[in-house]
Parts: structure tokens; C-alpha cells; sequence
């Protein structure tokens, strides 16, 4: 069954929350596994693409937006619509919705930032994965 982690931040700024989440692929792409991004939509993907270039001088995480044929599929993806097939290992959810292909990936991350919407957003997911008998785990970072 999927585990879903929730990453609770004591930030406020979506950019904070977009940070840390390059910074949580990083070290999920350093445990070998495969990551997809799923986005709030194309212009959030297209930002993170390029923010994991840069975010960390030292860092080298290889990912592609998907269905961009000038990119070579990667151990990352970046997507916002449906889901892609051939992958299934960790997804981090940075959608309203949940996606409603949660269930195929064995791990799910959600970030939470101290933001009004987020915070309403993020609450209606934990009661969700809760509402269906999925393991919850709560990594609290505020410090």
C-alpha cells in the first residue's frame, strides 16, 4: 500500500516550499529512486525545471518535463497532467487535487508551508489518505 509523508515547514513563501522540495528530490533521487513532480500546472513544471538546475551549485539532478521531446526521459519528471504510465515510485504532490493516481506510487510527499491555502489544502489530503486507510507520517521541520 502507498505511505504518504507529509514534510510540515515553519515557512510561509511558496518559493520556501518550492526550495525544500528540490531539495527532497535531491535526496530522493540520491536513494536511486525515481521521482515525479506532479505541478499545480505547466507554469509551476516549467519553473521547477529549471530551478533544479540551479538551486545547488554542487547538485546534478537529471529530469524532464514530460512529453517535451527536446528532453531525455530522466529518473525525475515533472508533470502536471495525467499521470505517466511507466512510473510508479515516488511522487511528490504539489497539486490541489490530489491526483487521482496516487495509489499506483509506493511512496507520496506532500510539503506543507504555514500559508492559509496550503494549510486548507494539505488538511483536506491528510483526511483523505486517512478517510481510506492509508499510513500517514508526519515529519514536523519547524523546528
Amino acid at each position: 500500500m502507498t505511505s504518504i509523508d507529509f514534510y510540515i515547514l515553519g515557512a510561509t513563501k511558496q518559493l520556501d516550499r518550492l526550495d525544500f522540495v528540490c531539495r527532497l528530490v535531491e535526496k530522493v533521487y540520491g536513494e536511486g529512486r525515481k521521482v515525479y513532480l506532479h505541478t499545480e500546472n505547466e507554469k509551476q513544471a516549467i519553473w521547477l525545471d529549471s530551478h533544479l538546475w540551479k538551486f545547488k551549485p554542487d547538485s546534478f539532478i537529471p529530469h524532464n518535463i514530460i512529453g517535451n521531446p527536446e528532453q531525455p526521459e530522466a529518473q525525475v519528471q515533472i508533470g502536471w497532467q495525467d499521470h505517466p504510465a511507466h512510473h510508479n515510485d515516488v511522487l511528490v504532490n504539489l497539486s490541489g487535487p490530489i491526483p487521482t493516481f496516487f495509489s499506483r506510487f509506493d511512496r507520496v510527499l506532500e510539503v506543507v508551508i504555514q500559508d492559509e491555502a496550503v494549510l486548507e489544502q494539505t488538511r483536506k489530503h491528510y483526511k483523505f489518505y486517512k478517510d481510506r486507510g492509508y499510513e500517514v507520517t508526519h515529519r514536523d521541520l519547524r523546528g
